[in-house]
C-alpha cells in the first residue's frame, strides 16, 4: 500500500491530518513522527509518496529535515509538502523552497486547499518517477545496445511487440526517417508507408482541433519535449485508436536541431474502460437521481397517510372518547354510592389521559396547526410542548418572520426542526431552548440554540450531531428542499444547528 508521511511534534495537527486522509485518501496509509530523526528514519525505511512537514520543531527544524532528505539518494526522490504558520513570511516560504521543500502550503488552511496542493504533488512525483524509469530503461537499452547491437535489437523489437509501443523519429521537416515494426500491429500500416513518405502532421492527424494534438503540433514547432499526450487517431479501416504520445527534440554534438524521437504507446482498451467507466458513472447518477425523487415521493406518501391517519383518530377515537367523558361526568352529581362515584371519577379521569394522549398521538403524526396557520405557529406550539413536558425554557426569536416554501415540503422542515429539538432535549442537559428564525434576499436560516453540554467538532471535521439515523434523516430531508445543515459546538459552550435553505426565486 502507498504510504504517505506526516512529520511534526504536534499531536493535534497529527490527528487532523489522518482524519482528513481517512477521508479523501482511502487507498494510502498513513504513517506520522512527532521529531525529525524520527520522521527521517521512517522515510528511509517505508519510502512514502509525499511527507507533510512542519518547521517549528525541537531538536531538528522543519529546514535541516528537508536538507537532510534531499541530500540522501534514498529519500530525494521523495516530495516534501511544507506546512507551517510561518508561510505568511515569503521570506520563510523561500527558506524553505530552497531548503528542497516541493511545495509550502500556510497555516491556517483549508481541506480543499491541502487536497489541492497533495494532489499537485502527487501528480508531479508520478510523472517524475515515470520519467526516471523510463530514463533508466533508456540508459540500459543504450548499454545493451552498444555491447551487442544485434542481439539487442532483436529483444528491443519482442518487447516493444508484447508491450504495443513503436518508436519513431522524424527529421527537421518532421518527416519519418523511421518507425519500429510494432506500428503495423498497432495502426494497421507498414513501416515502408511510413518512412520517407508521411510527417508526423498525417500519421498523428494534427490538423483537427483537438487541444491535445495541437499541443504536439506546438511541441515541433518549438523543438520542445512533449510526455504522455493522449490523442485518438483514425485508422484506415474507419475503427479508432487511442495513443500516448511522448517525443524529444534531438540535436547534433554542435547543438544543431536535426528532429524528434519519441514513443507511441497503444492505451486503447484503457481508454475504452475509461469511457465505459464514465457511462457507468453517469447511470448510477441517474439511479441515485431516481432514487432520490423516488424516496422524496415516497416521504411525501408517508407524510399524507398520517395526516389521513391523524385526521381519522381526532375525528373519530378522539370525539368518541370526548362525548364519553361529557356523558359520564353529567352523572356525577347523581346520587349513587361514595363506591360508584369513585369509579365514576376515576374512569373520568382515565378518559381525560386517554383525550390528552390521544391528542399528542395525533399532533405528532402530523399537527393540524402546521396545515392549519403555518410553519411558525407550529414551531411555537412545539416549544411551549417542550416546556410544558420537560420543564426546559424555551424561546421563539423571530416569530414574524415568513417561511414561504412549497407547501408541501412544510412537513420536510417541521420534521427537521423537531428532530434537532428533540436531539437538544436528549443529550444537551440544556435548561434554554432558543429557535431563531430570519432570511436575508438568498437564504432562510432557523438555528436551534441550546446552553447545554456542547461536545467537540474542531478536532474530528466529520462531527455533527449525536444519533447517526436522526442525522442521516435531517440531510435526507434537506436533499428535498436543496438545504444544508451547519453545527457549531464546544464542550460547557452548547450547541448551534443551523438549517440554511435557499429562497425560491419564483
Amino acid at each position: 500500500m502507498k504510504k504517505i508521511l506526516a512529520i511534526d511534534d504536534n499531536e493535534i495537527n497529527l490527528v487532523l491530518l489522518n482524519q482528513i486522509f481517512k477521508l479523501y485518501y482511502t487507498d494510502f496509509e498513513f504513517l506520522q513522527a512527532t521529531s525529525g530523526k524520527e520522521g527521517i528514519e521512517l522515510a528511509e525505511t517505508q519510502k512514502p509518496e509525499i511527507i507533510l512537514l512542519d518547521i517549528l520543531m525541537p531538536e531538528m527544524n522543519g529546514y535541516e529535515v528537508c536538507e537532510t532528505l534531499k541530500k540522501q539518494s534514498s529519500t530525494q526522490h521523495i516530495p516534501i509538502l511544507m506546512i507551517s504558520a510561518l508561510g505568511q513570511n515569503p521570506i520563510e516560504r523561500t527558506k524553505g523552497l530552497n531548503a528542497g521543500a516541493d511545495a509550502f502550503i500556510s497555516k491556517p488552511f483549508s481541506q480543499d486547499e491541502l487536497r489541492a496542493q497533495i494532489d499537485v504533488v502527487l501528480r508531479i512525483k508520478k510523472v517524475e518517477d515515470l520519467l526516471r524509469k523510463r530514463n533508466e530503461s533508456l540508459e540500459l537499452l543504450i548499454k545493451n545496445q552498444t555491447n551487442k547491437f544485434l542481439q539487442s535489437e532483436e529483444r528491443f523489437l519482442q518487447i516493444s511487440e508484447h508491450a504495443l509501443e513503436f518508436y519513431w523519429e522524424v527529421d527537421s521537416k518532421g518527416v519519418f526517417t523511421y518507425v519500429s515494426p510494432v506500428i503495423e500491429k498497432i495502426l494497421g500500416v507498414k513501416p515502408d508507408s511510413i518512412v520517407g513518405e508521411k510527417s508526423y502532421l498525417d500519421l498523428f492527424q494534427l490538423n483537427n482541433s483537438s487541444s491535445k494534438k495541437s499541443i504536439i503540433k506546438s511541441s515541433f514547432l518549438n523543438k520542445s519535449s512533449f510526455n504522455d499526450s493522449e490523442i485518438e487517431i483514425e485508422l484506415f479501416d474507419k475503427s479508432k485508436t487511442w495513443l500516448s504520445v511522448s517525443g524529444f527534440s534531438a540535436f547534433d554534438k554542435k547543438g544543431r536541431f536535426y528532429g524528434f524521437r519519441g514513443v507511441c504507446y497503444d492505451i486503447t482498451k484503457r481508454k475504452q474502460a475509461e469511457i465505459a467507466l464514465k457511462k457507468s458513472m453517469k447511470q448510477i447518477k441517474n439511479y441515485q437521481k431516481k432514487l432520490k425523487n423516488l424516496n422524496t415521493e415516497l416521504t411525501l406518501a408517508e407524510e399524507k397517510e398520517r395526516r389521513r391517519i391523524a385526521e381519522n383518530l381526532h375525528d373519530s377515537l378522539g370525539q368518541t372518547l370526548s362525548l364519553a367523558y361529557i356523558k359520564l361526568s353529567s352523572i356525577v352529581q347523581e346520587d349513587y354510592s361514595p363506591h360508584v362515584k369513585k369509579i365514576i371519577n376515576d374512569t373520568s379521569e382515565m378518559l381525560n389521559m386517554a383525550i390528552s394522549e390521544s391528542r399528542t398521538i395525533t399532533y405528532d403524526l402530523s399537527p393540524p396547526i402546521l396545515y392549519e396557520l403555518g410553519l411558525i405557529p407550529a414551531f411555537k406550539w412545539k416549544l411551549e410542548q417542550i416546556q410544558d413536558k420537560h420543564g426546559i425554557q424555551t424561546e421563539l426569536v423571530g416569530e414574524n418572520a415568513e417561511i414561504d416554501i412549497q407547501k408541501e415540503f412544510n412537513i420536510f422542515l417541521y420534521r427537521i426542526v423537531t428532530e434537532l429539538l428533540n436531539n437538544a432535549i436528549k443529550h444537551a442537559n440544556a435548561n434554554l431552548i432558543e429557535l431563531e428564525v430570519k432570511k436575508d434576499k438568498k437564504y432562510y436560516y432557523i438555528t436551534v440554540k441550546d446552553n447545554g453540554v456542547g461536545f467537540k467538532t474542531k478536532l474530528n471535521p466529520k462531527a455533527t450531531l449525536k444519533g447517526g439515523f436522526g442525522l442521516l434523516s435531517i440531510t435526507e430531508r434537506l436533499d428535498n428542499i436543496k438545504g444544508n445543515l451547519e453545527i457549531n459546538s464546544d464542550e460547557g459552550k452548547g450547541t448551534e444547528a443551523s438549517i440554511v435553505i435557499p429562497i425560491s426565486e419564483d
